[in-house]
């Protein structure tokens, strides 16, 4: 742990962007940050009780560096919106990403099943299929496992958008919010298992040997690879986007 918040925020584990308001783009795993709870994809809220929801990174890391606590405590909200993309008749999708941590949308034209679904140049990939993404590699391959399917992308739009709503998640950093929240989800996961895979016990123990392998490595495009192999029909397939 730092002994002093000069370097914050990557000395924690995350890094911050846009032009104020101020988001997470990036969480090292293992780190600080990641252990407290901060995910790329959250709004910077507050920062030791100040409000800094409408400031820009550097006003932000201004205020952090100059705090006594270390590290500050953070107040967050998840910005990231899930879009489901229907392929077109040739397969496709019609967008393009580079980088890595973050992945960048760099072309998406607005008449494309992207396009139409709200995604724009500019935005952030930050999910594919429910499973969190940093490598351009492992979105690629999840994607590529989509073909043919609706694609489901977690998204951080740092520009307005009209058609869609934001589902909000308010956090604070190592609040019992985000414990709850996760403890909801994997309840609500268990339920939807239960509900398509009731009668199928052989690939409930598959899923569930797969995903604590997973838990252990954390291997995305090993997961990517061997799911749809268990989960072979589209009512079993809804529950990738469940998995995180």
């Amino acid at each position: 742990m730092p002994t002093s918040n000069q370097g914050w925020p990557e000395d924690f584990g995350f890094r911050l962007g846009g032009n104020g308001p101020s988001y997470i783009l990036s969480v090292e795993e293992g780190s600080s940050a990641h252990l407290a709870g901060l995910q790329a994809g959250d709004q910077v809220l507050e920062i030791e009780g100040h409000n800094v929801s409408t400031l820009g990174p550097q006003a932000v890391i201004a205020i952090a560096q100059t705090q006594k606590n270390i590290p500050p405590s953070i107040g967050v909200v998840s910005r990231i919106q899930q879009m489901d993309i229907t392929p077109g008749p040739d397969g496709r999708f019609g967008f393009t990403i580079v980088g890595d941590c973050p992945l960048l949308v760099e072309d998406c034209s607005p008449c494309s099943p992207a396009g139409r679904a709200g995604l724009r140049a500019g935005d952030y990939v930050m999910e594919v299929n429910g499973i969190p993404v940093r490598q351009h590699e492992t979105a690629a391959a999840l994607i590529k496992a989509s073909q043919g399917r609706t694609l489901r992308l977690g998204v951080l739009c740092l520009g307005p958008r009209q058609k869609h709503s934001i589902s909000i998640e308010d956090s604070q950093m190592g609040g019992d919010g985000i414990r709850l929240d996760r403890k909801y989800k994997a309840l609500e996961f268990n339920r939807k298992v239960d509900q398509i895979l009731g009668d199928e016990p052989e690939v409930k123990e598959r899923l569930f040997a797969v995903l604590k392998q997973y838990a252990a490595e954390k291997r995305v495009d090993w997961l990517a690879y061997v799911l749809p192999d268990i989960l072979t029909t589209d009512e079993q397939r809804q529950l990738i986007s469940s998995i995180r």
